[in-house]
């Protein structure tokens, strides 16, 4: 029995057996709005209930009054009275209102006692009449009362505890009026009534729980309605995106304050106005169309990036709406959300210029570079037309950006691509590749274009460039050489094109730079033998191929040698004797200069150990070896091997060292210096001749360079006259002048008449083997 009045079990709204009869409830809060509920709808039914019970009891009394005296029946029926007058009195003066308000349980139970007062009346009202009526009227008065705890029962279905007590005292009433024997006192009639109750009190506790469980979830519903409600305001008053409603033809229909902001207009003015007429066909391409699709088709859409003009400002607006329906199911517009997503996509946009430009000069970077060129060279291997790839290489970038700084060297580079953007017309790319390399890629230019263009390019990069606010650094020229290449003549691939206009442009700067030149197939044999020399020098030194030639220096005055210069040779089995105009760049270049450095000094400081002490021996020292910061432990621990004083060691070295100004190089200097190593300035009067690298090391000589010695036939010829100027300056800096490429006898005497202290050349002996050299000190002393 208990199983069959227990709630079920799927709802979970909190909603017991104590709840659903009254008890356990809250005074205030969702329990009292409950309570309000449940009286509301007893109310509801007043009016007809308490005519029903009016006509019920006039109808009973009429038929069965006589059957005992009235003044039995008075209390029974007064108290039935005062309870429809109360009622109904109490219908009138409350209005219908179209939500119940909060009851309090002080309320709720009194009501539930007027419930069971009332089933305590007729009950009084059935024991007094039942047991006078004969058995005919018994059964009649029994099914009015059966008809009383139906009706009143279905009236009080929403107080379970008032309709339980009404079945229990109304069943009851009618159990302990009938007679004892009489025909209605049997078992099956009392399991009848008990049965019918039953069924009445469990109605009214499912139909109790039930709507308290529906309460419960509206209220629950109503809860996150206001937590939504809330976060849509905060989100509208603090978030940056914006709700958004729309109509079935896709015009605006809800407006908010922070759309109106974003759109900068009055949202009376964007009420009622189609949403794709705010944004910008001829800057929306796709994403325009697949808005418009969604519109029309009624479609969901998310995320879609579209232009908005405001004014000279044209922001970006990605957008997301879903259908939505009314309540017949019809579709009825949009609803959805939008946001500026400006900042993101001119960052996104930042991000691909930075991916595909070099943002130092505003132009093509590698990697756009390279697909332009797989697709010119693809276009002109098909078509047969050619395209030309051209290297512009700067020729002196790094002594800028050494000696004015990286600021200066970044003015210069954007210069340069400026230049080259005024030379460069029609459909070519410009790139820079890194550094001072920049490469001009032109799809329709044939032989005679990309000549005149290279030569434009040379001419015009050979101009001052301007450095610092109006010049205000000082003007530099830097020149430029440029190598060039035609596709598909000199190369049908990408790599194939590279190659060439790098072996044009390597083929350039072999030759002094400052020009301009194509490719030709002998460059490919070139580099291809540079190559193979790159990699027999790497082993040469290893393999015991390399050899030093020692060439005299001699006094001008008593044409005694007072030093030797340790010259470099590579004697290759196969390929002979090889020029060191050709392995010496070769090992600069690749970094072998110094491991080879090394040796050179060694060896030469091993010979100079067997000459007289007065002999000297000179070494040259190329830019890479001064930058070496292992250099000078090196060499004073070779002088400490071969007991040589480390004043008789020489040193030689172009002012081109002294450029770059940088800090390495002087701080080898220095340790030098201290080592007590003379220095001598090599080649002097061919590059800057600038008088204060005198000052940058301790040089006591002062080598002039061969070309004027050739030049100078006679005293008073300009080349006279400069080694003249050379040889006074040097004296007055207390240094020794040394002429080298002095060949014939009237050279010599030339160069001596001149001041020079000392010469050198093949009259006074060729570079020889050491030990010849050996030979020679050591026999002019033992003689």
């Amino acid at each position: 029995m208990t199983a069959m009045l227990k709630p079920p079990a799927l709802f979970a709204h909190d909603v017991g057996w104590r709840q659903v009869l009254g008890f356990a409830q809250d005074a205030v809060g969702f329990w009292a709005d409950v309570r309000g509920v449940q009286l509301e709808q007893l109310k509801r039914h007043v009016p007809f209930n308490v005519s029903l019970l009016a006509v019920n009891m006039v109808a009973v009394i009429a038929n069965f009054g006589s059957a005992a005296p009235f003044v039995a029946l008075a209390p029974w029926l007064a108290g039935m009275a005062g309870m429809c007058l109360i009622w109904t009195v109490r219908s009138v003066r409350t209005r219908r209102a179209d939500k119940a308000p909060p009851a309090s349980r002080a309320r709720f139970w009194k009501v539930t006692g007027e419930i069971t007062a009332l089933a305590f009346f007729w009950a009084g009202l059935i024991a007094t009449l039942l047991p006078a009526l004969p058995a005919s009227d018994q059964s009649v008065l029994m099914l009015m009362s059966l008809l009383f705890l139906g009706g009143a029962g279905h009236a009080a279905m929403v107080l379970p505890a008032g309709t339980i007590a009404l079945c229990a005292i109304t069943a009851g009433g009618l159990v302990y009026a009938i007679p004892a024997g009489a025909p209605l006192d049997r078992p099956l009639v009392f399991l009848g009534m008990a049965s019918f109750a039953l069924i009445i009190m469990r109605s009214a506790v499912m139909t109790t729980y039930h709507t308290m469980a529906r309460l419960r979830s509206e209220a629950e519903l109503s809860d996150q309605g206001e937590v939504v409600r809330l976060l849509l305001n905060e989100y509208e008053a603090n978030g940056s995106d914006w709700l958004l409603e729309l109509d079935a033809d896709g015009r605006l229909t809800h407006v908010t304050t922070r759309f109106a902001d974003v759109a900068r207009r009055r949202r009376s003015d964007l009420l009622g106005q189609p949403l794709l007429a705010l944004l910008d066909p001829a800057q929306g391409g796709a994403t325009m169309t697949a808005l418009a699709h969604a519109i029309r088709a009624r479609q969901p859409f998310r995320d879609l990036v579209v232009p908005v003009p405001l004014g000279r400002d044209l922001r970006w607006w990605a957008l997301s709406g879903t259908p939505k329906h009314d309540a017949t199911g019809l579709f009825s517009g949009f609803r959805g959300v939008g946001r500026d997503v400006t900042d993101v996509r001119r960052s996104q946009e930042r991000i691909a210029q930075l991916a595909r430009f070099d943002p130092l000069t505003g132009l093509a970077n590698r990697s756009l570079f390279r697909e332009q060129l797989e697709d010119v060279v693809d276009r002109a291997t098909l078509s047969g037309r050619p395209a030309a790839l051209l290297f512009v290489d700067l020729d002196r970038f790094k002594a800028v950006n050494d000696g004015f700084g990286h600021a200066a060297g970044d003015l210069l580079l954007r210069q340069v691509a400026q230049r080259l953007q005024a030379l460069v017309k029609g459909t070519a790319t410009i790139a820079r590749l890194g550094g001072d390399e920049f490469a001009v890629l032109i799809p329709d230019g044939g032989g005679e274009r990309a000549e005149k263009l290279a030569q434009r390019i040379v001419k015009d990069l050979a101009r001052p460039f301007p450095l610092g606010e109006e010049g205000r650094i000082g003007a530099v020229v830097v020149g430029a050489s440029v190598g060039w290449a035609l596709a598909p003549d000199d190369g049908n691939s990408p790599e194939a094109l590279l190659k060439a206009a790098d072996l044009a442009l390597y083929r350039i700067k072999e030759g002094g730079r400052g020009a301009a030149m194509r490719f030709a197939p002998d460059m490919a044999e070139a580099a291809a033998e540079r190559r193979r020399l790159e990699g027999e020098l790497a082993l040469a030194l290893e393999r015991g191929q390399l050899a030093l030639a020692f060439q005299p220096v001699v006094d001008a005055v008593d044409e005694r040698i007072t030093g030797f210069e340790a010259l470099l040779r590579w004697n290759h089995p196969d390929l002979g004797a090889i020029s060191p105009l050709r392995f010496i760049p070769l090992a600069e270049d690749t970094g072998l200069i110094v491991p080879i450095g090394h040796w050179v000094i060694d060896q030469a400081l091993a010979w100079a150990a067997r000459w007289p002490s007065h002999i000297r021996i000179a070494v040259n020292l190329s830019a890479m070896q001064m930058e070496d910061p292992e250099l000078p432990g090196r060499i004073s621990r070779a002088l400490r091997r071969h007991g040589v004083p480390a004043e008789r060691l020489e040193l030689e070295i172009t002012e081109s060292l002294f450029l770059a100004d940088k800090p390495a190089v002087v701080g080898v200097l220095k340790q030098l210096t201290a080592l007590g190593i003379n220095f001598a300035l090599d080649d002097f009067g061919t590059g800057y001749s600038a008088l204060g690298t005198l000052q940058k090391a301790s040089f006591s000589r002062i080598k002039i360079d061969r070309s004027f010695v050739a030049r100078a036939l006679v005293m008073g010829d300009e080349a006279s006259a400069i080694i003249h100027a050379i040889v006074r300056m040097a004296a007055s800096l207390d240094m020794k002048t040394t002429a080298e490429g002095t060949e014939t006898r009237e050279a010599f005497e030339l160069c001596r008449d001149l001041g020079c202290t000392q010469v050198q050349g093949f009259l006074f002996g060729k570079p020889m083997p050491p030990e010849e050299a050996t030979a020679l000190v050591t026999g002019l002393v033992a003689a």
